[in-house]
């Protein structure tokens, strides 16, 4: 279950942040093949390390390190998708979704300022359980790799006449 939230958590992300995008939201547009890099090794180290029934990350303590990742990251980009603050070129349109919810209309504000701090632990969170994430799939991936027995061809004697 992790590993399907932790591929469907930053799309859910997008649509949270989508009510008070700005400029920030363009940016991410227009670096969107660097963000859909990321995105991509992240579905492959989950589906390859989680969701395959012999996946490296299935079995031991990879497994619950594996869960706690995903869940890391999947809690942080979205926590980070309703907190961090966008906005366009007045003051008034300096938001988050969650400075929207709570009715804060000017920047700055006491929630403004709450909402920046708790989208920099989100950040620091999702960044933290993506690497972690994908860096335990790499190590048990090349872990795994070289616990298969690589087989010698088999010796045949000289041909005699």
């Amino acid at each position: 279950m992790a590993a399907v939230i932790a591929i469907a958590a930053p799309i859910v992300a997008v649509l949270v942040k989508l009510p008070s995008s700005g400029w920030l939201m363009v940016f991410f547009f227009i670096s969107g093949l660097l963000w859909l890099a990321g995105y991509g090794l992240l579905i492959v180290a989950v589906s390859l390390g989680m969701l395959r029934r012999r996946g490296q990350l299935r079995f031991g303590t990879r497994r619950v390190r594996a869960i706690i990742w995903a869940l890391l990251t999947s809690v942080g980009v979205v926590v980070l998708g309703f907190t961090v603050i966008d906005g366009g070129d007045t003051t008034e349109s300096v938001q988050s979704t969650l400075t929207l919810m709570l009715g804060a209309p000017v920047s700055p504000s006491p929630a403004h300022s709450l909402t920046e701090a708790i989208s920099w632990i989100a950040a620091v969170a999702w960044i933290v359980g993506w690497a972690a994430l994908v860096v335990e799939w790499i190590v048990a991936a090349g872990r795994s790799r070289r616990a298969v027995a690589s087989v010698a061809p088999p010796v045949l004697p000289p041909r005699l006449g």
